[in-house]
């Protein structure tokens, strides 16, 4: 166990220079926030975990953040925030991104859904928000007017999506329009665990896994 645990702020501290890099090429400033540097993870989610992060990172920087000026109408402060935060939750562990920016769209999003014929306008009606959000990660989605280098090409949210389901985790999504979105991935502790039925027998014991065991 404690050989596969490895901190996540290997992966955390990459991500500094990515959104000071960000800042200059959106013209927005943006202070990146990192806690939680010593929760460990099983070295395979770890290994896989950049990637996703570095997308959910630039869809706040591009997408979520507002310009300087933008932010200050809003009655905010100029400088926008990104915080990376990992903590355990039960067996789980937690690995949140949350930003301070404009929020998730409903509007659009459900727009663009119908359009995409992910759904119709009829089902619409009963979606809960959470059924919205989803909507994002469905492969090619965008809400984005234009694509840029930094995100826009509906690919993002799909690779997100993909690494959780490999790795029995789950996303929660939390946004509140004009305030900011938090999105934030569950992962069991360690993927070698698996629980097991030990029995005895002639001296020697044996494990079962017991999804095996009824």
């Amino acid at each position: 166990m404690n050989i596969r645990m490895v901190q996540i702020g290997t992966v955390f501290n990459r991500f500094s220079r990515l959104v000071r890099d960000l800042s200059l090429e959106t013209g927005k400033d943006i202070q990146l926030i990192l806690r939680g540097e010593n929760t460990e993870l099983d070295k395979k989610v770890i290994d896989a975990i950049g990637e996703p992060l570095l997308h959910l990172i630039r869809n706040s920087a591009d997408h979520g953040i507002e310009t300087p000026e933008e932010r200050l109408r809003a009655g905010k402060t100029a400088e926008g925030t990104i915080e990376l935060n990992a903590y355990q939750g039960g067996s789980n562990i937690l690995v949140e991104i949350k930003d301070d920016g404009r929020g998730l769209n409903k509007g659009k999003i459900l727009e663009k859904a119908i359009k995409n014929g992910l759904t119709t306008k009829e089902e619409a009606v009963n979606l809960s928000e959470s059924d919205i959000f989803n909507f994002i990660f469905a492969a090619g989605f965008s809400t984005a007017e234009k694509m840029t280098d930094i995100s826009g090409r509906g690919v993002g949210m799909n690779v997100v999506n993909k690494l959780i389901e490999e790795f029995k985790g789950k996303i929660i999504i939390n946004s509140v329009e004009g305030q900011g979105s938090s999105f934030t991935l569950s992962f069991p502790q360690a993927l070698a665990i698996i629980p097991s039925i030990l029995v005895t027998m002639e001296e020697e014991v044996y494990a079962f896994p017991l999804s095996e065991v009824s």
